[in-house]
């Protein structure tokens, strides 16, 4: 999983901590990169990580950005050498992609183009040094000299080439589906291409524009006083859901959405949700737009955004990764943060447990499935079938909600006791402290019928019509539906010595004991080999497992990236796959102590938490809870402990800068990572430590609890 997917709907204030020797020698802001949308090429899913990048661009399906070094990174659709192609090494100052070409603009004033040439549109490029900008349409590209004058070449259909303005005095140009737009000096417009939707002839005539974007058959235009000028065709409201008011400091028009940044950071987006001919194989280009400030450039493919800016999480703090199919924000709305200790996958939503024992739901919620899980705590596990949910109770007692399709929720068993809950497609299992099983819902081919009798049982698993069951000894029994050519029950392995069992759609897995699985039913012939696995899960026609250093195997039907998009990363604990996609949870990583000494404030002892390992390039995160809200806080830092009176309270860092200042969120946090760099020797400590104003503590300042680590 990557960050992109999520959304990134909470913000974090992202810093740079070099230190060197002993002493910091610089705090720099990075930017990185947010994206959203359609990812059928992986544009989205393959967004480059970490920060210091410049500028971002969005082509039809493929996107590009400018690192500090002005190197190019370029991901998504490789077609037509739209990736493969990319340049290589620094000195470049500006890129841009059209539909499946791309453009780059050298520090010379030079022009690299690559890509599809259908129309002559990378062939044809300009030679020499001296342009200022350049701009990619579907077919078409535009440059714009040192003098103000546009050269135009590709496809020429509408007059694109032909009718390109002459003369000097444009001081932007943009390309869009099949029209352009360019910016004079005196902030009027001029327009050419074709016209169907009067993106061309109802251009605006006033002067005072700023900014001007070419979308498919869309315009858009930013005036001096920050406010927006739209016009063009109106699918979906693209133009009249043009938002009003002043203070807008970018614009960005796709095919059918649009995008615009306001002054403070914050991204507005505005259009068709998604794709308009086949929506459900996209995904949402508005909705996943993410919130928060700290932005400071947007970009609008034909079906996806990006986003660059200074305060977004990469997602290593958080728990749990998904992936896979993303129809139903199954994947997007994956809860970050941390505390979790079981997932379940679907058919189309995931759960999760939390420490506290309540229960994470999201994704397809047409049957009840999310909006109806139980509130609080006290759930000890949780199961999820194709349309509806399974909570065990502390008191083994259970809770079903979602789709009651053949009473599967409604039926659900009322006693107490049951020691594991499991869920097929449309049946449910329970297992009880003697062993025995139970089961409900769908019994089309025995699922439920056919359930063995008797004591003796240690694990249940639910598939698409069938079931396994795990005997003390280590045996499997199997019942259900068995299709002549899966063979998930006739085939199930005799013998004993297994420890855990998985069922997928149409096939079963289990595991021996010296961690090997074992595969039947509708198998792909990649099930991996080797011992060593600790953890099974199996979707509708993938599958995944755990090995002993917590990293993922993933197999089978890739058709949503639900085995191609898993994470490469070790430390895993646990997998869980849905209908086509997956998770995994991620053990919660800290190489930090408390080191006590809270001085109270109105809101008790404000507390604070470090994540992260002290590991040169690697990510720490400070997070500060229970603070006054709004309030100026400092964070101290020390390579040692030295404590000495302060404010009524004892402040444990031997500071070595002066506190770095922020303030506190409207729920009295702050969340604050670090990047770890070269320099600190194995053994030195790092000691953490907010001071926060706060009226009702003792001299007007609360102080959290103090934190440290050990470089290892």
């Amino acid at each position: 999983m990557n960050r992109s997917q999520r959304g990134c709907s909470r913000r974090l204030l992202v810093l740079g901590l070099v230190l060197v020797g002993l002493l910091p020698t610089t705090i720099r802001a990075q930017q990185s990169i947010v994206s959203w949308g359609d990812d059928h090429a992986d544009q989205v899913w393959g967004t480059p990580e970490g920060g210091s990048f410049t500028q971002v661009a969005a082509g039809g399906a493929h996107s590009l950005a400018l690192r500090a070094d002005g190197s190019i990174a370029a991901w998504g659709a490789d077609s037509l050498g739209q990736i493969s192609n990319t340049p290589l090494g620094p000195g470049f100052t500006q890129v841009a992609a059209g539909q499946a070409h791309s453009l780059a603009l050298r520090s010379d004033g030079s022009i690299v183009a690559w890509g599809g040439d259908a129309h002559g549109q990378v062939s044809n490029t300009p030679l020499g040094p001296g342009f200022t900008q350049v701009a990619a349409g579907r077919w078409v590209s535009l440059a714009l000299r040192s003098d103000g004058s546009i050269v135009s070449w590709g496809h020429d259909g509408y007059g694109l080439v032909s009718n390109t303005p002459v003369g000097t005095g444009f001081t932007q140009v943009s390309a869009g589906g099949r029209h352009c737009l360019a910016l004079r000096a005196g902030g009027s417009i001029a327009a050419w291409g074709q016209d169907g939707s009067g993106q061309v002839s109802n251009t605006p005539r006033a002067t005072r524009f700023t900014q001007v974007s070419a979308g498919r058959r869309l315009s858009l235009a930013l005036r001096a006083d920050g406010s927006i000028a739209s016009w063009g065709e109106d699918s979906s409201g693209v133009v009249s859901n043009t938002p009003l008011g002043t203070n807008f400091t970018q614009l960005a028009a796709g095919a059918y959405h649009s995008l615009a940044l306001r002054a403070d950071g914050s991204i507005v987006s505005w259009g068709s949700d998604y794709e308009q001919v086949w929506p459900e194989v996209s995904a949402p280009n508005v909705s996943h737009s993410p919130a928060g400030t700290g932005f400071t450039q947007v970009a609008c493919g034909a079906l996806h955004s990006l986003a660059l800016g200074t305060d977004i999480p990469d997602g290593a703090q958080d728990e749990i990764v998904s992936w896979g199919g993303d129809h139903a924000d199954q994947v997007w709305g994956t809860p970050e943060g941390g505390s979790f200790t079981q997932v379940a996958g679907g058919g189309e939503h995931s759960l999760a447990l939390r420490a506290d024992g309540s229960i994470a739901a999201w994704g397809y919620d047409n049957y009840g499935q999310v909006s109806n899980t139980p509130v609080g705590p006290g759930f000890t596990q949780v199961a999820a079938g194709r349309h509806h949910s399974l909570a065990l109770r502390a008191d083994g007692s259970i809770v079903s909600w979602g789709g009651d399709s053949s009473g599967v929720v409604s039926n659900t068993p009322l006693a107490t006791g049951f020691t594991q809950v499991a869920a097929g497609s449309y049946h449910s299992l329970a297992l009880r402290a003697d062993g025995s099983i139970v089961s409900w819902g769908n019994d089309h081919d025995g699922e439920v019928s056919n359930t063995p009798v008797g004591p003796g049982f240690t694990q249940v698993a639910g598939g698409g019509e069938h079931s396994l069951a795990l005997r003390s000894d280590g045996s499997i029994v199997a019942w259900g539906t068995d299709s002549f050519f899966g063979g998930q029950i006739s085939n199930t392995p005799l013998g004993t010595g297994f420890t855990q069992v998985a069922a997928g759609g149409k096939k079963s897995l289990a595991l021996r004991s010296d961690g090997s699985i074992v595969a039947w039913g509708v198998t792909s012939s990649d099930t991996p080999n080797g011992a060593g696995f600790t953890d099974l899960a199996s979707g509708d026609s993938h599958s995944l497992a755990l090995r002993t250093d917590g990293s993922i195997v993933a197999w089978g039907w890739d058709n949503d990236g639900q085995v191609s998009h898993a994470p490469e990363e070790m430390g895993f604990t646990q997998v869980a796959a849905g209908g086509s996609h997956s998770l995994a949870l991620r053990a919660r990583i800290s190489a930090w102590s408390d080191a006590g000494s809270a001085l109270a404030g109105v809101h008790g002892d404000p507390l604070l938490g470090g994540t992260g390992s002290i590991v040169a390039g690697s990510d720490i995160v400070f997070e500060l809870s229970n603070a006054a809200t709004t309030a100026a806080a400092g964070l101290f830092l020390g390579l040692s402990s030295s404590p000495v009176p302060f404010k009524g309270g004892t402040l444990m860092p031997a500071p070595f800068m002066a506190p770095l200042m922020h303030t506190t969120s409207s729920f009295g946090e702050i969340l604050v990572p670090f990047i770890v760099s070269e320099g600190l020797p194995t053994g030195t400590e790092l000691w953490a430590q907010w001071a926060i104003q706060d009226a009702a503590a003792v001299s007007g300042v609360a102080l959290s609890n103090a934190i440290m680590g050990v470089v290892p």
